[in-house]
């Protein structure tokens, strides 16, 4: 059987049809890396019962997006954390959690990334630009920029990839804290960038895209995992 993979999409508000129409929305590069990789892809809608599409699903990735609620780590929101939205947090960490007790495979990216952290314990910063010790990180506001993440010896992640790789940058959040997870990638600077559950057969959460950069190995070993 084909690997079953569901990844977590945005309702966004935009010009589709009609002006502000309500639309399901995930870049193709998702799709396309799972597709690549020997799986079949499935769009997740917010709304949809966790347990039901979790009882279906052989893996699942929890994608990028937008900004989480800073209420759920204890923060008040500042200036710069926008479009957020709480029926959006709650549905995906109740996937999240419901996948992590099934010991589903799980990829999480950029805000998935984040999400993680934030419900294994973990905080934000919220805006990089204006955080001490990370005003240069990279790119944000839309844009893209490049730099080095040094990956643990013996994660999951330096086994596929080498221990240190060039990843993509586009986010203006981070995280400063990741509660129980291992750290197992950091750039230069010390930012968290990547994460992986001890006792887990397989989770991989990344701050930056592998969909954008061509890092099949991470789906590659994502459909193995729902394979098995």
């Amino acid at each position: 059987m084909i690997p079953l993979i569901g990844i977590t999409t945005s309702i966004n508000s935009v010009q589709y049809e009609v002006g502000n129409q309500s639309v399901v929305m995930l870049p193709a590069n998702y799709p396309n890396a799972v597709h690549k990789a020997g799986g079949i892809a499935l769009l997740l809608v917010e709304g949809d019962e966790p347990e039901e599409v979790l009882d279906i699903l052989d893996g699942i990735i929890f994608s990028g997006g937008r900004d989480i609620d800073p209420i759920l780590y204890g923060q008040e929101g500042v200036d710069q954390t926008k479009d957020v939205r709480g029926t959006q947090d709650e549905w995906e960490i109740n996937l999240l959690r419901g996948a992590i007790e099934r010991d589903l495979p799980i990829l999480c990216t950029c805000r998935g990334h984040q999400l993680l952290c934030i419900e294994r314990g973990g905080e934000l910063h919220q805006h990089l630009p204006e955080t001490k010790g990370f005003e240069n990180h990279g790119a944000t506001g839309g844009k893209w920029s490049n730099h080095q993440v040094n990956l643990e010896k013996g994660s999951i992640l330096e086994e596929l990839l080498g221990k240190e790789i060039m990843v993509n940058s586009g986010h203006h959040q981070g995280v400063s804290n990741a509660g129980d997870l291992a750290v197992v990638g950091r750039t230069d600077d010390g930012l968290i960038e990547a994460v992986e559950l001890k006792g887990m057969t397989f989770l991989i959460s990344t701050q930056w895209h592998p969909e954008m950069t061509s890092q099949d190995e991470i789906f590659s070993a994502l459909i193995t995992a729902a394979g098995n």
